[in-house]
């Protein structure tokens, strides 16, 4: 039976049998290892002998791989690389970040939440760029080649993608003090049936509400952009469902007042990279800096947190399946 020790020693000849055969000879292998030559030899040898099988064919003048070997060799090529890898790792974790991110975030959230942060970010890492893309379709990381997206969502549905949570957001209704004192105030989600809904037929309003009462509501005025809806609803125009890292500053100061604050969708934003690729020094000095500066309580929020302080019995709904922007 083999042991511990013996699988440990298969390893290590693996290693050498793979550093022969790409450099054609044991005195080459040797030279590479830092060893002699007599030691390679051995090991092959040894090698051989615990498998059963002639991995090799010697003779004076050349060496070949039988037909086990070759089978053999390309396992030993993968652990050679996995060695290798490990090794690239331990060394990208003591790295300096350098270079170029590319990275892909929604309008709003980029604009308002993110580009103001990313200052501070290259001021500690002066030997990185950062490129950002401001989109409200989901990107193809790999094939548009994009190193990073930040994806608002309640969950996401991507398993070749390495997710890491950033931040809360919360979708909350409100409207302007006008307005409410021209129309009053929804007292009931019915309510909102009698009134003008911005942005009615987005995702948020039918996630938040049973998908007959979603149909009944009625706006006039329908923007694919959350921050110019907020501006119409500063300015009196009707009400909205918004998240609060755009109405949070306006709840704040006043100029737009909650509505039925029971109603409340979470979802989250997350930064998402292939599995494919190796989250390099720059990639994680990001991702942590974001997590940092937006996370787990946004700034964008402290209103609601002196809200709930008054509250009782806040119902949520949880943005299962909204979708990923």
């Amino acid at each position: 039976m083999e042991t511990e020790r013996d699988r440990r020693r298969n390893a290590a000849a693996m290693l050498v049998f793979a550093e022969v055969v790409a450099t054609g000879s044991f005195t080459g292998a040797a030279r590479r290892l830092g060893l002699s030559k007599a030691s390679v030899s051995r090991e092959i040898a040894g090698l051989e002998r615990r498998l059963g099988a002639q991995l090799l064919r010697r003779t004076t003048r050349s060496m070949s791989l039988t037909e086990v070997g070759e089978t053999f060799h390309a396992g030993c090529q993968r652990v050679a690389e996995e060695a290798e890898q490990a090794e690239r790792s331990v060394g990208e974790l003591q790295a300096e970040p350098r270079g170029e991110i590319r990275l892909a975030a929604s309008v709003s959230f980029g604009q308002l939440q993110v580009a103001p942060r990313l200052p501070a970010f290259l001021a500690r890492h002066p030997k990185l760029r950062v490129r950002m893309d401001l989109t409200d379709r989901v990107v193809d990381l790999v094939g548009e080649k994009f190193d990073l997206a930040i994806r608002i969502t309640g969950r996401l549905g991507d398993a070749s993608l390495v997710q890491r949570r950033l931040c809360p957001i919360r979708f909350v209704v409100c409207a302007a003090p006008g307005y409410l004192a021209r129309h009053g105030a929804p007292r009931e989600p019915a309510d909102l049936e009698r009134h003008n809904c911005l942005g009615v037929g987005a995702s948020p309003w039918h996630l938040l509400l049973s998908r007959e009462r979603a149909a009944r509501l009625r706006g006039d005025l329908w923007v694919d952009n959350g921050d110019a809806l907020r501006r119409v609803a500063v300015l009196g125009h009707g009400i909205v469902f918004l998240p609060t890292y755009l109405v949070g500053e306006d709840l704040a100061g006043g100029s737009l007042v909650r509505v039925l604050p029971e109603l409340v969708l979470e979802a989250s934003a997350f930064a998402v990279y292939p599995q494919s690729r190796h989250a390099s020094p720059k990639l994680r000095a990001l991702i942590d800096y974001l997590a940092e500066a937006l996370g787990p309580t946004p700034a964008w929020d402290r209103f609601e947190a002196r809200a709930r302080r008054g509250a009782r019995g806040v119902r949520t709904h949880a943005a299962g399946v909204l979708p990923e922007r």
